[in-house]
């Protein structure tokens, strides 16, 4: 009776974290990732109150436990892997010839969403204390937005941080962060004409995205994995983005994508 009343307070409090999230559109992911948990809780509820009765229900009641034990171990162990990357480079890794600032949202009105700017912001910090370098701007446009992240960025940097229009390279056919980096690589190397061991890149993007986009640099072949990290910019954003991180590396990790 114990367990069975402990996975159903569990379902119950992952249906209220789902709930909270579900009308703020960049906590959606967050929403759905924890009714998916409620579902499966409420599921070792059945198996339990059944497996008096039925084998399944027993065998079942195992599996679950084994696959959310799974879960807690692997999400506790990503999420510090995350979070370490993110506080190391924030003291290191900001000197470079080229930022790869990797895109985000855009909004309606053709501005940088607040995450998006917060990396547009870093960059600018970047390019302002490191004059001789330049910044590669990716992202192409997704079905929602009203021009390229690549073009927002441009404009967002130019018009309202200052910064000199030759010192930015727009890469707009890029949809996710491995395109975002092989791309940026073949675009700098081709405006630069020359080898890619003779320059330093560091990729800018969201504290929470950092770890993932470092690996990634390795994979699509820059020399090192360089990387300086924007803020999230809303708290409430806290829990979400790292449930789709949590899903976006572990999904690498098991399609054997992640190492290099």
């Amino acid at each position: 009776m114990t367990e069975r009343k402990f996975w159903l307070a569990l379902a119950a409090v992952f249906v209220v974290g789902g709930v909270i999230q579900l009308p703020w559109a960049p906590s959606r992911f967050g929403a759905a990732f924890f009714l998916a948990l409620a579902v499966g809780c409420a599921g070792m509820w059945l198996m339990l109150h059944g497996r008096e009765k039925y084998r399944a229900c027993r065998v079942l009641a195992v599996v679950g436990r084994v696959l959310f034990a799974l879960f807690v171990v692997s999400f506790v162990a990503i999420q510090v892997f995350v979070i370490q990357s993110g506080m190391r480079a924030e003291q290191a890794d900001t000197q470079a010839d080229y930022y790869i600032v990797l895109g985000a949202l855009v909004n309606p009105d053709g501005q940088p969403s607040a995450a998006l700017a917060a990396r547009c912001d870093t960059a600018a910090d970047l390019l302002a204390a490191n004059p001789d370098s330049k910044a590669v701007l990716c992202g192409g446009q997704g079905g929602n937005e009203p021009c390229t992240e690549a073009d927002s960025m441009f404009a967002y940097l130019t018009e309202q941080k200052g910064v000199d229009p030759a010192r930015l390279l727009r890469e707009d056919a890029s949809t996710n962060t491995i395109e975002n980096l092989a791309n940026a690589r073949a675009l700098i190397e081709n405006a630069e004409k020359r080898d890619h061991e003779s320059y330093t890149a560091a990729v800018v993007t969201s504290d929470y995205h950092l770890a993932r986009a470092k690996m990634l640099m390795r994979r699509a072949g820059y020399e090192e994995g360089l990387g300086v990290p924007a803020p999230t910019p809303y708290p409430g954003q806290w829990v979400a983005v790292r449930c789709r991180e949590y899903c976006s590396i572990l999904g690498l990790m098991l399609t054997g994508r992640w190492t290099a």
